[in-house]
């Protein structure tokens, strides 16, 4: 799925734990960033599906806005369904707003009735990559931004494992964390997806030379938490994600035609 271009701008913050030590191979821990992405994907992918929740950004910090929702692996391309709270027109107020995407550059975003106007009984509206409207465009940013996030596979696993170094494995409570400095630019010269290059050259193009990376694994060897952070600007980017529910139970599906509002 290609990918608007949203901001890999995330992270630089290393988070404090009291059972800090250097990254090493003891017991069940993985020595390196390889090992890590390898190990992630493998156990994702044996349960092939999972629900989600976006953190709000901390105070003092900024960051995605907060989204929920569920993933299913397996097809054409995973398939999101999720819902978040965004501003659609210019000065409006935020308003729920459902994203589904099921396939390759086609999305559907249920709206509140009131919204453009639409017919209470067709609230959902299709979009697709080749429209260049503005509303497309913008709702499009919406669902790729939590995209990013919710899919992780795709998009910051190739990253950390193209650009990342693994500095520090901490254990508490049962979980393992793995903190990894991103340096952009090995990404970039790394990676051979076109649209992944292009999202780490925006951020290059933005003075931000690189991230870190959080991972954390429960104890079964499942993400429990992705976050990314940075310093851009003078402000503190957090983007944090947590899984659960893995192999739960998920259908996903597009909106019943009769319930397409024929705009866009």
């Amino acid at each position: 799925m290609r990918l608007a271009a949203t901001a890999i701008i995330a992270g630089l913050a290393l988070t404090a734990c009291s059972s800090s030590e250097p990254a090493s191979d003891t017991g069940s821990r993985l020595r390196d960033v390889p090992s890590l992405v390898a190990a992630v994907k493998k156990s994702v992918n044996d349960k092939g599906s999972y629900r989600f929740t976006i953190d709000p950004p901390l105070a003092g910090t900024s960051g995605r806005a907060p989204a929920n929702g569920s993933v299913r692996l397996g097809g054409e391309v995973p398939a999101m369904d999720a819902t978040t709270t965004r501003a659609v027109q210019t000065g409006g107020n935020a308003v729920e707003l459902r994203l589904v995407s099921t396939m390759k550059d086609t999305a559907f975003v249920r709206l509140p009735a009131d919204v453009f106007g639409l017919p209470a009984d067709k609230p959902w509206v299709r979009l697709d990559r080749k429209a260049d409207d503005e509303f497309t465009t913008t709702v499009l940013g919406f669902h790729d931004v939590v995209y990013q996030q919710a899919v992780f596979t795709t998009y910051h696993l190739p990253v950390i494992e193209a650009g990342g170094e693994l500095k520090l494995t901490t254990e508490a409570g049962g979980a393992t964390r793995y903190t990894i400095s991103v340096d952009y630019r090995k990404a970039y010269d790394t990676l051979e997806d076109e649209a992944l290059r292009a999202e780490v050259k925006l951020a290059l193009d933005q003075q931000v030379a690189g991230a870190t990376a959080e991972v954390e694994l429960d104890g079964s060897g499942l993400p429990s938490r992705i976050g990314f952070y940075t310093d851009f600007q003078g402000q503190r980017i957090v983007d944090a994600t947590r899984f659960s529910d893995w192999g739960g139970a998920v259908t996903i599906a597009d909106p019943n035609p009769a319930e397409v509002s024929p705009r866009g």
